[in-house]
């Protein structure tokens, strides 16, 4: 059965992953939005000291305990939460963040630790000894903390912004002609299957093969030489019908419900030799765009907060909320977003809904715990 409906709702995403790209130089769109965070957190945190004549150029050495806490904690984040397994292999692989694999939920506690290693000090007194707020320029871990969670928050934006160009961290199918349709896993499966592969395009035609499942006018292009011709035709002909699968599974994107009736067709041109055929496609949740609009929203508010009332803001008031409003609503996105691996399978709540439960309550202890201006000041 064919559905013929409006796609307006519906759209077929499948970007180029580098901003650059030449012989020599690649740069890709996730590399340049995560460091793009960075530069624009540290432009916010600076401008927050200027604004209290409280900068000097020790409030780049935060930044740089935070980047390394982000990088450190979500690597081993990723590992410990999700991957353990890696532990019995390399340990060491628990520090390797330029591999993938990072979890933003680890990247909270490593930020939560590694502001705390630039703002206390152990200090021993006997065989005693106790951990003391060295007040850099003033200002409380608590005081530091509220102005770094606004750079984090739009940070975080940016960085899921990068899932969104990667196809990582996909949602849910929507069972509706609302949806993206991400094509990218499967383009990448289809180069490897399929010899002499130059790109791989699939367009919208307007119709559904059922609800939720748009028809894609699917097209492949191949190198243009008569000599690999042979090989090509034999690779479609045992391979292609099995390189999609036939059902919707937890990361499938594209599939081909025909599967032995599946129709293609080879066509060349003097500048091209193409195989054109239908797939259907899996309209899912933009769970990374939910997720960058949620945290550049609480950037803003927290700043607004901020720029009106930090004269008056009790230390740690900005902190629990951020750490209150990003996992309460990342617990509910979390509920559209597909298991990141398999044994989250047989849980109730998933890995990052488990993981957003105590950080949001640790929120409650931000926002209540801090010490007020006045005691801080005469500590």
């Amino acid at each position: 059965m064919i559905l013929q409906n409006s796609y307006l709702w519906s759209f077929v995403w499948h970007p180029d992953l580098f901003l650059f790209e030449n012989d020599f130089f690649s740069l890709r769109w996730y590399s340049f939005l995560f460091a793009l965070g960075f530069i624009v957190g540290r432009f916010i945190v600076v401008r927050s000291y200027k604004l209290e004549n409280g900068y000097d150029q020790t409030v780049d050495m935060q930044m740089f305990y935070m980047v390394a806490g982000t990088l450190f904690g979500s690597r081993m984040g990723h590992v410990i939460f999700y991957e353990p397994e890696i532990l019995k292999t390399n340990f060491f692989k628990l520090f390797y963040f330029w591999e993938s694999g990072l979890a933003s939920h680890g990247a909270a506690i490593g930020i939560l630790l590694s502001m705390a290693l630039y703002s206390y000090e152990l200090r021993f007194s006997g065989f005693s000894f106790r951990f003391v707020d060295r007040l850099r320029r003033g200002y409380s871990y608590y005081q530091v903390m509220d102005r770094m969670v606004i750079a984090i928050a739009l940070g975080c934006a940016f960085i899921r912004i990068g899932n969104f160009f990667n196809s990582e961290i996909i949602g849910k199918p929507t069972e509706s002609n609302y949806g993206i349709v991400f094509t990218q896993p499967i383009e990448k499966k289809i180069n490897s299957q399929l010899p002499f592969v130059k790109h791989v395009n699939f367009t919208a035609s307007g119709k559904y093969y059922e609800l939720g499942k748009p028809i894609l006018q699917t097209s492949i292009v191949f190198e243009n030489n008569l000599y690999m011709e042979d090989r090509i035709r034999n690779s479609v002909e045992k391979r292609l019908k099995y390189i999609l699968p036939n059902k919707i599974s937890t990361y499938s994107n594209v599939i081909n419900p025909y599967q032995g009736s599946l129709d293609y067709s080879f066509h060349r041109t003097k500048d091209k030799f193409v195989l054109r055929f239908k797939s259907v496609g899996i309209n899912r949740h933009p769970a990374q765009l939910y997720e960058a609009l949620n945290y550049f929203i609480i950037g803003v508010l927290l700043f607004l907060i901020w720029n009106k009332h930090r004269s008056r803001l009790r230390p740690g008031r900005l902190l629990g909320l951020f750490f209150l409003i990003a996992f309460s609503t990342r617990f509910f996105i979390e509920g559209i977003k597909e298991n990141q691996v398999s044994f989250e399978n047989s849980l109730y709540l998933n890995m990052g809904q488990l993981l957003s439960i105590p950080l949001f309550l640790l929120g409650f202890y931000f926002f209540y715990n801090g010490k007020s201006i006045k005691k801080i000041q005469q500590l």
